[in-house]
């Protein structure tokens, strides 16, 4: 038998009972059967639980995900404490020291291909069973589509970030031998069409859903508009890299902060519709702290702003409500979700964040100190970020700790010192867009549309939020050009987005944008290497702190902009008859990577 894992063997997927309107459906498989296959696609439920099972799909990736877009940047350090429970201590040590390698699993993208398949299933058989179903309306085809093609859009995404060139397709793969074609599209051409794909449906989607966790979990227009908006983001740091024109730079820019502030728009819509609605809506204060932003409150610590070194316990409402309180809060915009009820467990958190021996990583707290200067004491997310698990009223100092973003946990504040509880809680959903993300990606666009003051004002305000006194953040500080500003919101982005899985990414999209070189693309020679944005991103970012020693080494390993993506898993290069070419930084020759 061939191993054709690239779109990940799934014949065909069909459903048990479902109810249409739930997360909490599960999947069975159909045998890999054409003819049962015709006779599957009669209603709308067979619709709806093929779109339910991409989710669940989806969500069975999540550790690969945060491999690919966050464990090798500079927001962590491995645990100092080796434990035989860490059974991927030591893969992780070779990744995060730039030692990659096409035989280690975690570079595995079929389980990824499989959630795009899903999503090419629901879309391939809407128009059938529209006409089949006289219950399935015109307006619900219509919204469940534009659903269907940025989830798909969004997957795709994350293969591009991860990988750069990838293979391509909106067909539905229904046996290995339908795999056998495809070859890797170039990354901006991909990006291109994602981003024509989404444009298409963007605003047909659902405003929300009947149930919150369906208004938080799949994806609607807030949704829809994130993405829209970091794919513009990125394909303006891709571009510019490349020496594109400014008036395509400037469009870019521009669409970033259009859509951006659609995101924003629906949001507060679809906050708005929640609170008319029959749901128990949280009643915290909200502030724009300055962000110049229209529909963007934040959360408001309303505790914090008393005197901190009082005798009492500050709550933080802002971590409660976004982190611990069952998630979906109105800051968030797309969140996977995992209950205990039902057995849908997040394990990735706990492998890579707990606190624990067993857990993997530690918060680099050199990074994030230098990320907020002389504040860094005075800035709350430090608590749950940066933390030791420790009950001790004594302890003055922050120190190297874990993230508890993920854990069920409460800190207490006591003249001047802190201590914090937490247990291990792998129920938690996973957030992949929440509005400081937007704000920010907006704050970025600006800087380099020249707008610095838009800029800082953005970060300004998200600093101020989660600062003691609430009303002094550090931006005002940046120099006023366009590099410093993007330094500005880089920095931002590190200590908001800790244990999030989006550091790499962020520091990706840094070393492209600022890509330079001498030497031609080893694929694409009508542009540099990238070599100058590589050590750019080392010197000022992962090369500091944990990984200082390793600067040079980084450097060389790294080597051009191809070392910022992962090495094809070697078995996908096989299975394909090697219409795929090894990334070139990690083809390491050893007879596994090549027919010989």
């Amino acid at each position: 038998m061939k191993r054709i894992k690239y779109l990940s063997n799934i014949a065909l997927i069909a459903v048990m009972a479902l109810s249409a309107a739930s997360c909490n459906d599960f999947l069975t498989l159909y045998p890999q059967d054409r003819v049962v296959e015709e006779n599957f696609w009669e209603d709308k439920n067979d619709l709806e639980g093929v779109r339910y099972g991409a989710y669940k799909q989806m969500a069975s990736t999540l550790q690969q995900l945060i491999v690919w877009g966050d464990i090798r940047s500079d927001a962590y350090t491995l645990n100092p404490v080796y434990s035989s429970s860490q059974g991927s201590y030591y893969t992780y040590k070779k990744i995060t020291e730039g030692l990659l390698d096409s035989t280690l699993t975690d570079y595995d993208w079929g389980s990824v291909y499989t959630t795009i398949n899903y999503c090419n299933k629901v879309l391939s058989h809407g128009e059938e069973v529209l006409a089949r179903d006289a219950q399935f309306t015109r307006t619900e085809w219509e919204q469940m589509k534009a659903e269907m093609t940025a989830l798909r859009a969004f997957n795709y995404f994350y293969l591009l970030r991860a990988f750069k060139d990838i293979p391509y397709s909106n067909e539905v793969i229904n046996s290995d031998e339908d795999t056998h074609a495809f070859a890797a599209t170039p990354q901006l051409e991909v990006l291109d069409i994602l981003i024509s794909d989404v444009r298409q449906v963007a605003g047909k989607g659902r405003n929300r859903n009947v149930k919150l966790i369906d208004t938080r979990g799949l994806m609607t227009n807030t949704s829809i508009y994130a993405l829209l908006a970091e794919m513009y983001l990125w394909r303006n740091a891709l571009r510019e890299g490349r020496g594109f024109s400014e008036d395509s730079l400037r469009m870019d820019a521009d669409s970033v902060i259009y859509f951006g502030q659609k995101s924003l728009d629906y949001l507060a819509m679809q906050n708005q519709q929640l609170t008319s609605s029959a749901f128990d809506r949280p009643s915290n204060k909200t502030d724009d702290f300055g962000s110049g932003l229209t529909n963007a409150p934040l959360i408001k610590n309303e505790d914090m702003e008393n005197d901190y070194n009082a005798q009492r316990s500050v709550t933080i409402n802002s971590f409660n409500e976004i982190f611990q309180d069952e998630g979906n809060s109105d800051e968030s915009i797309f969140e996977l979700q995992f209950s205990q009820s039902d057995s849908r467990e997040n394990k990735a958190v706990n492998h890579f964040w707990g606190h624990s021996n067993g857990t993997h990583f530690s918060s680099n707290l050199t990074a994030m100190q230098n990320a907020l200067g002389a504040k860094a004491d005075q800035d709350c997310r430090m608590w749950f970020s940066c933390q030791k698990y420790s009950t001790d009223m004594s302890r003055e100092e922050l120190e190297e700790g874990y993230v508890f973003k993920w854990m069920e946990c409460y800190f207490t504040f006591y003249k001047g010192h802190l201590a914090v509880n937490a247990e291990d809680m792998s129920w938690h959903n996973w957030i992949f867009y929440r509005q400081t993300d937007v704000m920010l990606m907006m704050a970025e666009a600006y800087a380099c549309l020249g707008e610095l003051k838009k800029c800082k004002d953005i970060v300004d305000a998200i600093q101020k939020r989660n600062m003691l006194d609430q009303e002094t953040g550090l931006s005002t500080t940046a120099d006023n050009n366009k590099e410093k500003c993007i330094d500005l919101v880089m920095k931002e982005r590190l200590i908001e987005f800790v244990g999030e899985g989006k550091r790499w990414f962020d520091l990706v999209r840094y070393a492209e944008r600022f890509a330079g070189g001498h030497n031609p693309d080893p694929r694409e020679p009508q542009y540099t290497d990238g070599a100058d944005g590589v050590a750019k991103m080392v010197t000022n970012y992962l090369g500091k702190g944990a990984y200082s020693r390793l600067q040079q080494n980084l450097k060389n390993r790294i080597k051009n902009r191809y070392g910022l993506y992962c090495p094809i898993y070697y078995k996908e290069l096989r299975a394909n008859r090697y219409l795929i070419r090894q990334n070139p930084v990690w083809d390491r020759k050893k007879g596994i990577d090549t027919e010989d």
